[in-house]
């Protein structure tokens, strides 16, 4: 790593994983939302006692044992910049999972956009399934009875496209995909062309079927991203 570098590590909480960030402030310490004492901030703990704290990398990294993973943003502020902002938050409190986490802060630090990838993942993929669900549930009313067939065992499968686009976003770190949007472009390839090969199980028809209710949850995940952002929008304006 760089001084001014954003990097995360995985971490777990009850046997789900997430990903903490920071910024390298390039001599051995980092910048990040800890725990308030010793540890880092995440799922399960106290929110009313994470703080922005300046801490040995060990923290982070558990004396080494978590791999580090450095996100490659394409327009970035330069390195010193980088740094002076995460020490102009060192002492904020104010930590919330949505709107307000490790990622926010260091995408912040980095982009000047409080943004939070493995947030908008989430919510995008619950998002998608949910309408394709409807959609599928939907098109079981209105269709033939040979392309019922075809939706009734899609419907289920779909859900395979969802995950394996999940997957290639949040895992695509450890094939080199360190840019966020190389990233969501590679998942949503993936998640395409899984759906339209689900498809193929109901020939010509099924192959539209699928691609019809992959398309329409895809665009329900990008209305939902819109709706969040202004979401998250009206709680700073009435934060500060």
């Amino acid at each position: 790593m760089a001084k001014g570098d954003h990097f995360f590590v995985w971490r777990t909480h009850l046997g789900v994983p997430f990903q903490h960030h920071a910024i390298d402030v390039g001599d051995g310490t980092v910048v990040h939302f800890t725990d308030g004492d010793r540890g880092v901030a995440g799922p399960g703990g106290s929110t009313a006692d994470f703080e922005i704290k300046q801490t040995s990398i060990d923290v982070v990294t558990r004396g080494g044992r978590d791999t580090v993973h450095v996100i490659a943003h394409r327009d970035r502020l330069d390195r010193d910049t980088v740094v002076d902002r995460a020490f102009s938050q060192i002492g904020r409190r104010g930590y919330h999972l949505i709107f307000d986490n490790c990622e926010h802060f260091a995408c912040w630090c980095v982009v000047d956009r409080d943004q939070s990838r493995q947030v908008d993942v989430a919510r995008e993929r619950l998002s998608a399934a949910s309408v394709k669900a409807i959609a599928a549930g939907g098109m079981r009313l209105v269709s033939r009875v040979g392309v019922k067939r075809v939706v009734r065992g899609a419907s289920a499968w779909m859900l395979v496209a969802d995950a394996a686009q999940w997957a290639t976003e949040v895992g695509g770190h450890h094939v080199g995909l360190t840019n966020p949007q190389s990233r969501k472009q590679a998942g949503r390839a993936v998640g395409g062309i899984t759906a339209l090969g689900v498809g193929t199980l109901g020939g010509p028809i099924g192959i539209a079927i699928a691609g019809g209710i992959w398309a329409v949850g895809e665009l329900a995940g990008e209305v939902s991203s819109g709706a969040f952002e202004k979401a998250r929008g009206r709680r700073g304006a009435m934060e500060s």
